[in-house]
């Protein structure tokens, strides 16, 4: 058999390759022919007046994005402002809070530099005694005024009232403590003038003991033995208000005679010693007696108390008067 020779086999011929070539020329050159073509279709598609609006929006937009930094740089100023007052006003506050620490601190110094250390107490001192003093008071009648003078009237008609004095007197002075100094004054009309008979003698004043108590009490019972007279008040009260003492304590009928007493009526008498004391001493009052058989005794005694910063006491008698 006969062999058949090699030859080589090509899919594609030089035919086919000018075909292609010639076509893909073909589509460049329409390309190239329509480009202006497709410019016109986008411009027709975009008109003129809507770039115009976003040429506007896009400057309306950058102005408000200028007008908001100026607003945040407003905000900002405004705000480092704030920030620089909160620290001035936190440096003031810190400096007063310092200056009332180093016044509390000198303050306490003070305080530990007055402070006095007691002296050490000796081992098992003993009690110490305590001097009570409690102010003076009588049958209510109450004064804080430690040196005290009574003032006993003797006119005769407290003749018959003996007892009753007795016991306001003796009441008054055993009712006075250690604190307490006492002067009595006894007075009268006579016919020769005026006479006062006083403890102690010398007219000084008493400090309050157990032996000077009982010596009070024994002078003052002594002058309910001698009434006789009127009563010289107005002399009386001269000397007691011009004399020692703070506190007057009256022991009386209330009926003083106007004739021994510049012929003053009781109400003017309490006005004229009302007058005279000034309110320098307090002037106290204890009628004694059958005080409701006269008119104008109680008024008396009452109006001279009240008026010269006093109290005023009653003490009924069980016995009649010389003068009843």
């Amino acid at each position: 058999m006969k062999k058949r020779p090699n030859r080589d086999i090509e899919i594609f011929s030089l035919s086919a390759i000018d075909l292609f070539a010639a076509a893909m020329g073909a589509f460049a050159l329409l390309t190239i022919v329509l480009i202006p073509y497709y410019q016109n279709e986008v411009i027709e598609r975009t008109p003129e007046n809507a770039i115009a609006d976003l040429l506007r929006a896009a400057e309306n937009s950058a102005v408000e994005t200028e007008e908001k930094r100026k607003a945040l740089a407003k905000k900002r100023a405004a705000s480092e402002a704030n920030v620089s007052d909160i620290k001035s006003e936190e440096t003031k506050l810190l400096a007063e809070l310092r200056a009332a620490e180093a016044a509390l601190k000198e303050k306490q110094a003070e305080a530990e530099r007055a402070v006095v250390i007691p002296e050490p107490i000796a081992k098992d001192p003993g009690p110490t005694p305590k001097k009570t003093i409690v102010s003076f008071r009588f049958l209510g009648m109450k004064t804080k005024k430690d040196d005290i003078v009574m003032a006993i009237d003797m006119n005769k008609c407290l003749g018959g009232h003996e007892a009753s004095i007795k016991q306001a007197t003796r009441r008054i002075i055993e009712s006075l403590q250690d604190n307490h100094r006492l002067k009595i004054v006894g007075f009268q009309q006579t016919d020769s003038g005026p006479r006062v008979e006083t403890w102690p003698s010398g007219g000084s004043m008493s400090r309050m003991t157990g032996s000077s108590q009982s010596s009070a009490i024994n002078f003052s019972e002594r002058l309910t033995t001698r009434f006789g007279g009127s009563a010289s008040m107005l002399d009386a009260f001269d000397r007691m208000l011009n004399g020692p003492g703070q506190a007057i304590f009256l022991v009386s009928d209330g009926l003083p005679n106007p004739r021994a007493n510049n012929g003053l009526s009781p109400n003017n008498l309490a006005r004229e010693i009302t007058r005279r004391n000034g309110g320098r001493k307090e002037i106290h009052t204890v009628v004694v007696g059958n005080y409701f058989d006269y008119n104008g005794t109680v008024e008396f005694m009452e109006t001279l108390s009240q008026n010269n910063n006093g109290q005023f006491m009653a003490l009924a008698s069980a016995t009649s008067g010389v003068c009843d």
